[in-house]
């Protein structure tokens, strides 16, 4: 009998909730973004979503807020001024050793943006023994700067190393530095070619480091379960699938809101980002996440290797975790 009524709770929850879509005649439930940066084409998708109706569709008022300080996002939403931060799968075990209660809810970019970038006569990792190289966020960075020099016999030892802020390609073009570590790869190193650099750069990823997700979605650990996150992860989904069908008619819409994307810069990052975008944002690539945790921890980036559960799930799942149990 307690199994049937468990059931039959479970079911009408999730009818309720739906899969996250909000019946028609519901008020629009206003869901605010904190981006990760200014508007740029990392988050094409979410224009999608606005443009091609999938956020209505789905119930949402969705809000797309660039913050004054990029390093904010989480905060803001840890803070209830926020409900999702566009924040970077590499962050996660530092923000949860500080203890701000935020967990993954989907990803916008599942492959690595971050690169190395040198300038000059330096063609190879060795060719940095001796060099300045500058970074922006310590941590992070250092780790996957340890690692990469490493499969070429080179040390952090070897190198100077500075820390340069937020002005990764200013420090380059400058000659402070002979590189950078943390720049992308869809946009400052497009941006440093079209301006006549000669650079060379260098992915994590064929270096030793771990694949991860780039751009993540964060909603603070007492939302993870609200249908509304399910409803713009779905609507994330079918924006994300206009986009691939139809991706200069969505460029042009927003340039039309956005004239300061209507750049050679801009046009060709459109493009080498459209490749990168998550096809299915709620889905949570278990292995890896695990992987990228246990190679902050053998750096010493964080303190501990904290359960997955804790810092990433997959919103659907969760909602299948409950009917599975109810059916027992």
């Amino acid at each position: 009998m307690m199994k049937a009524i468990l059931l039959r709770l479970a079911c009408l929850l999730i009818m309720m909730g739906g899969i996250g879509t909000a019946h028609a005649a519901d008020a629009p439930r206003r869901v605010n973004v904190i981006l990760d940066w200014f508007l740029n084409a990392d988050h094409a998708a979410l224009l999608a979503a606005q443009y091609g109706g999938a956020f209505a569709r789905h119930g949402l008022d969705v809000h797309l807020i660039a913050p004054a300080d990029p390093g904010a996002a989480p905060r803001l939403v840890a803070a209830g001024q926020a409900d999702l931060a566009v924040s970077y799968q590499t962050q996660l075990g530092m923000l949860l050793e500080q203890g701000i209660p935020l967990v993954r809810v989907g990803t916008l970019i599942d492959t690595p943006l971050n690169t190395l970038i040198a300038a000059g006569d330096i063609h190879s990792l060795a060719d940095l023994k001796g060099k300045v190289i500058g970074v922006s966020l310590s941590g992070a960075d250092d780790a996957m700067l340890a690692t990469m020099l490493s499969t070429v016999g080179v040390g952090m030892g070897d190198i100077h190393q500075v820390n340069v802020n937020f002005q990764l390609e200013q420090a380059l073009m400058s000659h402070a530095v002979d590189a950078v570590m943390g720049a992308v790869r869809t946009y400052e190193l497009l941006d440093l070619k079209q301006k006549g650099m000669t650079v060379t750069a260098f992915f994590p990823e064929e270096h030793g480091v771990p694949l991860n997700d780039e751009l993540v979605f964060l909603a603070a650990r007492d939302h993870i379960r609200d249908p509304w996150v399910r409803a713009f992860m779905a609507a994330l989904e079918e924006g994300t699938n206009t986009l691939l069908n139809h991706s200069d008619e969505i460029l042009s819409k927003a340039i039309a809101d956005h004239p300061e994307l209507d750049t050679p810069l801009n046009r060709a990052a459109w493009r080498e980002t459209l490749p990168r975008l998550a096809k299915q944002p709620a889905l949570l690539n278990a292995r890896r996440y695990r992987a990228f945790m246990a190679f902050q921890h053998s750096h010493g980036v964080i303190n501990h290797e904290a359960a997955l559960e804790t810092y990433a799930v997959d919103p659907f799942a969760l909602v299948a975790d409950v009917t599975s149990r109810a059916q027992e």
